[in-house]
């Protein structure tokens, strides 16, 4: 700012100075009539005006290249200063480049961890699918086996029937024996993955209890904290641990929203507390709160899935054909809402007596006939679903 001032009162005074003798000096020219280089007075008088305007730009110049570095850059470093800007912008582009090269390398690094923390998620589901259908093939070669002793004892079974049984019973042992193996890998890759002894999975239900409608705050974490404490003690007499053990642990947040949800709700809600993570032995359980209002869904008597026997002909036997329909009655007890085991997806099972007598009373009829799965009792959205299978003629 004091070099501006400076300069401006310089070239104020130095111009004013020119300007006046210029001035002067034209004057003395036009008197006394002075003729310089031959021209006449009036043009030698012009001359001097335009050499004192000369002048004045050429010290007005000189004054500013003097004081001002920024002047003289303008006036003789305009090329080396472009060269400047022009070295500086390619600088620019390879530190943009370099940027993204490294957010290129980070992409590809989260890449690699996600596909990491999805095939540890693909082996647990594919863990809990083999078991699921480890057991699937361990109730069928349970009805199989059953089929295969009434074959045997019955003296008019046919020999055919027989060799039937027996392949099938060896196929359905293979597929086990398959699945065991394959169930033992899948658990192989899991410790390998995280060693220790997995007491519960993620997901799997460690207890559960329905609780009243219209809850205050207090209330609602009072519940919560009663049903951990349950939990708790469970987990205490399954494992064989000290009275005063705390095996669970839960996040404040996860608490506070559980809570949320249960405060002035105008339905029962069923509270589930699930394992948040494989539960590992000698570690603390880290659970969770799956809540869902506790609906009565099917009534004593009342029918939950209904068919006739014929819908199932592609299956090979009677047998295969009432397992059909029992997935049928999962399926669609699941559609209405009752809540299927995380780990194993079903909402009920039948034991081997029922099926069995069932198969007998569908051989006795003919086979030409309609199953109807009616309700046992009451059946919530919690469940168990509980069913007598009742088998009607055409």
């Amino acid at each position: 700012m004091e070099i501006g001032i400076l300069i401006f009162c310089v070239l104020a005074v130095m111009g004013g100075l020119i300007a006046f003798l210029g001035d002067k000096i034209g004057s003395k020219v036009g008197k006394k009539r002075i003729s310089l280089f031959g021209m006449r007075p009036k043009h030698t008088s012009i001359l001097v005006t335009v050499l004192t305007g000369i002048m004045i730009a050429a010290m007005t110049i000189g004054v500013l290249s003097a004081l001002s570095e920024n002047v003289r850059t303008a006036l003789f470093g305009m090329e080396q200063l472009q060269g400047e800007l022009s070295r500086l912008g390619s600088e620019v582009q390879q530190k943009n480049a370099e940027l993204e090269r490294s957010k290129a390398q980070l992409a590809e690094q989260t890449t690699e961890y996600n596909h990491m923390t999805e095939r540890v998620r693909e082996t647990n589901t594919q863990l809990a699918l083999a078991q699921e259908q480890e057991s699937y093939m361990r109730a069928q070669l349970q009805v199989v086996e059953d089929a295969y002793r009434k074959a045997q004892a019955d003296v008019h079974a046919s020999a055919e029937e027989i060799a039937q049984l027996e392949a099938m019973r060896g196929e359905l042992t293979e597929n086990i024996q398959k699945l065991d193996a394959e169930a033992e890998r899948l658990r192989t890759n899991i410790v390998s993955l995280r060693e220790g002894q997995v007491i519960f999975r993620v997901g799997q239900i460690l207890s559960s209890a329905v609780v009243e409608s219209h809850l205050n705050a207090d209330q609602a974490r009072q519940v919560l904290a009663n049903v951990l404490n349950d939990t708790n003690r469970r987990l205490q007499k399954q494992l064989n641990t000290q009275e005063d053990t705390t095996l669970i642990r839960v996040l404040p947040a996860t608490l506070e929203k559980a809570s949320a949800e249960l405060q002035n709700s105008a339905q029962k809600k069923l509270v589930r507390v699930v394992a948040a993570g494989n539960i590992i032995y000698g570690e603390p359980a880290w659970v969770d709160f799956v809540i869902h209002d506790d609906l009565l869904l099917y009534r004593q008597g009342e029918t939950v899935y209904a068919t006739d026997l014929s819908a199932y002909n592609g299956r090979a036997n009677v047998e295969m054909r009432v397992l059909q329909f029992l997935q049928d009655v999962n399926q669609h007890a699941t559609q209405k809402g009752v809540l299927p085991d995380p780990l194993t997806g079903t909402v009920g099972q039948v034991d081997g007596l029922q099926l069995f007598n069932t198969i007998q009373e569908i051989a006795a009829k003919g086979g030409d006939v309609n199953l109807r799965a009616v309700a046992k009792q009451d059946i919530y959205t919690e469940g168990p679903v509980r069913i007598d299978i009742i088998v009607t003629a055409k």
